[in-house]
């Protein structure tokens, strides 16, 4: 007992560092989100700007840098990201992605409020959990190449989209578990990059699920 209330004591103690991390989160979703609704170019090529992101997430991690750069960077991430997250205006109508939008939101304020129940109840996920995770979430992306660019199939489609979702979501469970026990030594960045990508995976699988 005496265990679970130093966790909420931790916790309460790091409030100033959680309201940056959100604060953060909702401006990269902003810029995001106003990217991708104002971005009408048919011809954007994705590839090039999938990796400038891998490149920007190795600088991120690996670079020291000084806050101001990083929210720079960040940005510019975000920026790419809705570029990126455009090229679905040409298959969905603004009602499904809006719907979309709203479902990640949603996913994700569950999932959080159950991240921050399991670590208020003294449960610590660890490295285990996380290397699970992250070795079903290579998995998923090899069975996106084989069924999907391999085969086309729709069906299989819509069962990784599901899957996704269901990964996504325990993403939260685990990294809000990590965020509230680790310290981060004032870098509110990698802890809000985290959720940033949670939620966007989390819509990019929702709006997928709901190809035909």
């Amino acid at each position: 007992m005496s265990e679970q209330i130093n966790i909420v004591k931790r916790m309460y103690e790091k409030r100033g560092f959680l309201i940056m991390v959100f604060l953060n989160l909702l401006a990269q979703l902003g810029i995001t989100y106003y990217v991708m609704n104002k971005t009408n170019n048919p011809d954007i090529k994705t590839f090039p700007l999938f990796m400038a992101q891998i490149l920007i997430i190795l600088v991120f991690v690996f670079v020291p840098m000084p806050r101001i750069m990083k929210f720079a960077l960040f940005a510019f991430f975000s920026y790419i990201f809705g570029l990126m997250l455009s090229v679905y205006k040409r298959k969905y109508n603004s009602a499904v992605i809006d719907t979309a939008v709203q479902g990640a939101m949603s996913v994700f304020g569950v999932m959080l409020a159950a991240g921050v129940a399991l670590t208020a109840g003294g449960i610590n996920l660890g490295y285990k959990f996380g290397s699970i995770l992250f070795w079903s979430l290579l998995l998923l992306i090899i069975f996106r190449l084989v069924f999907v660019l391999g085969l086309g199939m729709s069906q299989a489609h819509k069962i990784l989209s599901f899957i996704g979702i269901l990964l996504f979501a325990v993403y939260v469970v685990y990294d809000t578990n990590k965020i509230l026990q680790r310290n981060y030594y004032g870098d509110f960045f990698s802890a809000s990059m985290d959720y940033y990508l949670d939620i966007l995976n989390l819509f990019s699988n929702i709006l997928s699920s709901n190809n035909n």
